[in-house]
């Protein structure tokens, strides 16, 4: 018999679930999570995403808080990624794939529309929203292995679906690739990398936490297990590939004091190098990028793209360097 399941077979809702749920709340459970076996779903997640992914791309354009949190309620990515960790649970090799290729599909299609709105906007310059999308830490971690957690119990127990938005807002999957898409049309490769870093975090943490929590709830099939040690080994292998930049950033980010001294130091050493030898006014940190005043500013263009390029390569962050304000 087929392991996977299809909308004809209610065998796998019978059997792989704890007999303390209820048939009724196993099958409610089966369809809510596995939502690719309804009529015209296609429509439904294309359109969801689109749209979340408009609101967050304009949300981080204008720094609103509020309208990202909105693009966080409604994307449909954290879905598919508990689906994937049920999948994996119940040992469907088949299912573990579709939903997997759902998410590359939704993941990439959001970066692509998230880059033709930053093509459209025109505005390179990252502020508060997006910087702070580009820095994720073993914080961020815990957050999405806690969050991912409540989420799959959601769905698990219809009674507590009430959780699924906080968990969306919790653990933000639309937004980190918006600013990926927005960064990489800017230019800004470096932010773009720790947004990317974030949605990873986000996906593996909620992922193994889904998988765990079904396997633990007795959402399983007893005589395939193969599948299930091979999914779970496959995402422990890849939480492990990112404990090393998210400790790094953890690290660095919370010995801020010192970290910037470093900084201070390798830019002084570059800019005493430079034409006119340009002085440090002020030097902030917000995420993966630092901002830097200074005076005089170079009034060559080339000059100025020379001492950012050789920023980045010394200090491994993405470089701004402003000019001082006329009160200074």
């Amino acid at each position: 018999m087929d392991l996977d399941p299809n909308p004809k077979d209610i065998f796998v809702e019978k059997n792989f679930f704890s007999q303390e749920i209820p048939f009724e709340g196993r099958a409610a459970a089966f369809n809510n999570l596995f939502f690719n076996f309804k009529d015209n779903w296609k429509i439904s997640f294309g359109l969801m995403l689109t749209l979340s992914v408009g609101i967050a791309s304009l949300g981080l354009s204008e720094d609103s808080a509020a309208t990202i949190i909105g693009a966080m309620i409604i994307a449909p990515l954290g879905q598919p990624i508990i689906a994937l960790g049920g999948a994996i649970a119940l040992g469907w090799r088949k299912e573990t794939f579709q939903m997997l290729i759902v998410i590359i599909i939704g993941s990439v299609s959001a970066v692509a529309i998230s880059f033709l709105f930053g093509a459209i906007l025109n505005d390179g310059t990252p502020n508060q929203q997006m910087l702070i999308r580009t820095s994720p830490d073993l914080r961020d971690l815990g957050i999405a292995l806690f969050a991912g957690a409540a989420g799959a119990y959601g769905y698990y127990r219809s009674e507590y679906s009430t959780v699924l938005a906080g968990v969306a807002i919790a653990v933000a999957l639309v937004p980190p690739l918006c600013v990926f898409g927005l960064m990489l049309q800017a230019g800004h490769y470096i932010l773009a990398n720790g947004s990317l870093l974030l949605f990873i975090t986000n996906f593996i943490g909620i992922a193994f936490a889904a998988i765990l929590v079904f396997f633990l709830l007795g959402m399983r099939y007893h005589r395939n297990r193969r599948w299930f040690y091979i999914g779970t080994i496959v995402v422990v292998i890849m939480g492990i590939s990112i404990i090393f930049p998210l400790a790094l950033n953890f690290t660095k980010f919370n010995s801020m004091p010192k970290f910037q001294s470093s900084i201070y130091a390798k830019a002084g050493k570059i800019f005493n190098q430079a034409n006119n030898s340009p002085n440090i006014k002020k030097l902030t940190i917000q995420g993966t990028a630092v901002i830097i005043t200074i005076h005089p500013f170079p009034k060559n263009a080339d000059e100025e793209i020379r001492l950012t390029t050789e920023l980045e390569k010394s200090i491994g962050l993405q470089i701004f360097l402003q000019k001082t304000s006329k009160n200074n």
